[in-house]
């Protein structure tokens, strides 16, 4: 009776698998797509009664998630470890080995290495040349292409020049769009808040509607405001302007001097708009002498309980006492009347049929008007201007109404939009326009520790003050249109460029498939020697899997190098087509990581063709001609 032959041991290259192998990684990989349920935004909500519900759904959910991840990490580590550990590896890089340094190949990498260095330096010290660039890009990407050359077979350095070029590309352009979106971001927070709670017919009560605002959590500051859409012209008292006097449509905004630094960065605005930034305007110089008729609050019924519920800060009985002060009050105080400076008194129209009353420039009310307004109508700190009420002329028995200012500040909010169509005013001069002179406002501005806290804040509103009576409106939401626009270019854009590193991989799956043609005897004499299948397979998936992460890795490289390129030359963008002066760069390493693993991916795919035909290799016809 003869022996039984020895068992094979189960490592080295006649490893094979276990058919309860085969369980486990296909259990892996199943488990391994539920870590999608980590990109759920939006949590489960429900009914107030089922809260406990919900929370525990949300926490299996996230469970799901964090073991999806789990398995896909497991799954990575046996690739590696049980596929990479052996003959693969070896065999897998001497395919993409160059025998020998191609010659001269050093001496065009150290030039081309100085022309670089010595470009950025120049961009450095404040050269400002297109052509510059673009020789410091092409130098940088020739040092890459050098040494790539110097260690990888003319096929590979192909293959990782064109998936570097592709996640170069794709880097500059996420990190462009990135500058942009975010910079739109910050600007519009520089002027808008992060939420208005507006009222159609005005708010009598805000005092107590912000001191609620205020308590909400998450807010940060509150303060009343009113918009009004005017008309604005420079008054020339001297007679100094020729030709015909410019004028504008704008949107005026009355602001609270004392509480606006609280949701609005006007101040950083106005330094910047200055011509002597050691001197900055402040808010507090937006200044009116008008005294506005008091209003009662309206019945606690009609009100939100939340508002109800707190207390007038002016306290008990301060009706009576504000409507005798006001009584009290000089005319032209309480209605505004009509004074201009020392001009001729025929080009003025007349109040109650007697001239308005010449005054000092200086004791005008005052307005912040932005730089580009300033530029277009020749204006500047110290000017005289008009606004124009021009709901005022569409009663022809009524003459329109207007009141003169002084420029106090300029400022530059760096937004186009804003910086020629904005004004700034105190509050009670719009309440004067607006609702004729009587304590309402328009609506009240919040701001968040977090802005992008907007919307769950939004919903807390939504459920205390009701959105019936009351429109609540974040910022995302407020320039929505703007902000998606710029979102669906960012992914129109990624999804083509994206097709560079498609089409990066098809030259590695080309690259992959030539060389199994070329190596078929080698690949039989490997199979006839008890190399595995999947061993074989291996083989080229290392080789693709290490030509896309050197081309990913020098793709970053060169990426990174570009988006710098591009801040040191500073391009301009025209600001009434782009909205901002300076074209954005901002890297976000989430951005990179995420362009790594797509490339990964797309390499990981180009290899599975050539793998699975050399592992179905025969060796009797690898070895017919041999």
């Amino acid at each position: 009776m003869k022996p039984a032959p020895p068992k094979r041991p189960k490592t080295g290259p006649t490893r094979r698998f276990e058919p309860r192998e085969h369980v486990v990684l296909l259990v892996l990989a199943l488990l391994s797509l539920r870590a999608v349920s980590l990109l759920w935004v939006d949590p489960i909500t429900w009914p107030s009664a089922d809260a406990d519900l919900a929370e525990r759904a949300n926490f299996r959910v996230a469970l799901w998630g964090l073991i999806g991840v789990a398995s896909f990490v497991a799954l990575v580590a046996w690739w590696v470890i049980t596929g990479f550990s052996g003959y693969e590896k070896t065999a897998g890089l001497r395919i993409l080995r160059r025998p020998s340094a191609p010659p001269k190949t050093l001496g065009i990498g150290l030039l081309a290495l100085v022309v670089a260095v010595a470009g950025v330096i120049a961009l450095w010290m404040g050269a400002r040349s297109a052509s510059l660039a673009v020789v410091v890009a092409l130098a940088t990407g020739t040092v890459m292409v050098v040494v790539l050359a110097r260690y990888f077979a003319v096929f590979a350095t192909l293959s990782m020049v064109g998936i570097a070029i592709g996640v170069a590309a794709l880097i500059v352009v996420q990190s462009v769009a990135t500058g942009f979106q975010h910079e739109f971001e910050r600007r519009v927070l520089g002027v808008y808040a992060h939420i208005n709670v507006t009222r159609s017919f005005g708010i009598s009560e805000y005092r107590r509607f912000e001191g609620y605002l205020r308590t909400v959590a998450g807010v940060t500051g509150a303060s009343p405001f009113v918009y009004y859409a005017m008309a604005l012209a420079p008054v020339d008292p001297e007679g100094k302007r020729e030709g015909d006097i410019r004028r504008a449509s704008v949107l005026v905004k009355g602001i609270e001097p004392q509480t606006a630094a609280e949701v609005i960065d006007l101040e950083a605005h106005l330094r910047a708009g200055s011509n002597e930034p050691s001197d900055p305007v402040e808010i507090a110089e937006l200044e009116s002498d008008l005294v506005l008729q008091p209003i009662q609050d309206r019945e606690d019924d009609r009100l939100p309980p939340a508002v109800a519920e707190v207390p007038d800060p002016r306290g008990p009985g301060w009706y009576e006492q504000a409507l005798q002060a006001y009584r009290a009050q000089p005319d032209h105080k309480k209605y505004g009347r009509r004074r201009v400076v020392a001009v001729d008194q025929d080009e003025w129209p007349l109040d109650d049929g007697e001239p308005t009353e010449p005054i000092d420039p200086q004791d005008l009310p005052t307005m912040f008007v932005g730089v580009t307004l300033a530029r277009e109508l020749d204006l500047s700190q110290g000017d005289v201007v008009m606004l124009v009420d021009p709901g005022a002329t569409f009663d022809t028995s009524e003459a329109p109404e207007f009141r003169q200012y002084r420029i106090a500040g300029v400022f530059r909010a760096g937004f186009q939009e804003y910086d020629s169509r904005l004004v700034y005013v105190h509050i009670k001069e719009l309440q004067y326009f607006k609702y004729r002179g009587k304590d309402t406002v328009s609506g009240v501005d919040l701001r968040l520790a977090d802005p992008y806290d907007a919307p769950d804040v939004e919903q807390v509103l939504r459920r205390t003050i009701g959105a019936e009576e009351y429109s609540i409106l974040e910022w995302q939401k407020l320039n929505a249109n703007l902000f998606q626009s710029i979102s669906t270019q960012k992914s129109i854009l990624t999804v083509i460029l994206s097709l560079v590193s498609t089409v990066a991989g098809f030259n590695v799956l080309a690259a992959l498939w030539t060389m199994v043609v070329r190596r078929t005897p080698e690949i039989a004499i490997m199979s006839s020697m008890g190399a595995t299948e999947s061993g074989v397979a291996r083989i080229f998936q290392l080789a693709g899997m290490t030509i896309g992460a050197v081309g990913s890795v020098a793709g970053v490289a060169f990426g990174l190098v570009l988006c710098w390129l591009v801040e040191l030359y500073g391009y301009t963008l025209d600001p009434e087509v782009y909205f901002i002066e300076q074209l954005p760069v901002e890297r976000s390493g989430v951005q990179v990581a995420a362009v790594l693993a797509l490339t990964m991916l797309i390499s990981f795919v180009a290899t599975i063709p050539p793998s699975l035909r050399a592992a179905k290799l025969r060796p009797v016809e690898g070895l017919r001609y041999e």
